[in-house]
C-alpha cells in the first residue's frame, strides 16, 4: 500500500496554486511516514458558493524548515505568496514549507469518496472511509 497525502487548502490559495504562482505550501507539520518526493492531493475547502472537492495533485519534492531556523531558499516568501510576518504569525513557533512540483489540476474535481484514508494503528496503517476532509492533511492510499 503506497501512501500519499490529502491536503485541505482554502480556495484563495488553490487559485494561486492553479495559476502556478504559489509553489510553496506553508504548514505547521510535515508527514513522517513518507519521504520526499511524495504525492499530495489538493482538497479545495468548501465555501458558501462552492462545494469542497479534490481539484488536483502535485509532487512534494522538498520540505524546508521555516522556523525557528529557516533552511528555505531566500525567496520562500515569494514562492508561498506570503510575507515574512504572515508566515511567522501563522506558524507562531515552528513550521515548514512544502515545495510544489509536477502540478496537475483535474478537468473535473473529484469527491472525497474517491479516496481511502490511511489510519495509523499500533501495527501500521489500515484503510478507512473518509468521514470528513482533513483539518490540515492526512494520509491516503495513492490512487496510481
Amino acid at each position: 500500500m503506497s501512501k500519499a497525502v490529502l491536503l485541505s487548502i482554502r480556495s484563495y490559495w488553490c487559485e494561486l496554486i492553479s495559476r502556478g504562482q504559489k509553489t510553496v505550501e506553508v504548514r505547521k507539520t510535515n508527514p513522517k511516514a513518507v519521504q520526499a518526493p511524495f504525492k499530495c492531493y489538493i482538497y479545495r475547502t468548501k465555501t458558501p458558493h462552492m462545494a469542497g472537492a479534490v481539484i488536483g495533485e502535485f509532487t512534494c519534492d522538498k520540505i524546508w524548515e521555516l522556523a525557528p531556523i529557516c533552511r528555505a531558499p531566500d525567496d520562500v516568501e515569494e514562492q508561498a505568496c506570503m510575507d515574512r510576518d504572515y508566515i511567522a504569525d501563522y506558524l507562531r513557533c515552528k513550521g515548514c514549507g512544502w515545495h510544489i512540483s509536477d502540478l496537475k489540476i483535474y478537468d473535473h474535481p473529484r469527491p472525497l469518496s474517491d479516496f481511502t484514508r490511511l489510519r495509523a494503528t499500533k501495527f501500521g496503517y489500515e484503510p478507512a472511509r473518509i468521514e470528513r476532509p482533513p483539518q490540515s492533511w492526512f494520509y491516503v492510499e495513492d490512487g496510481e
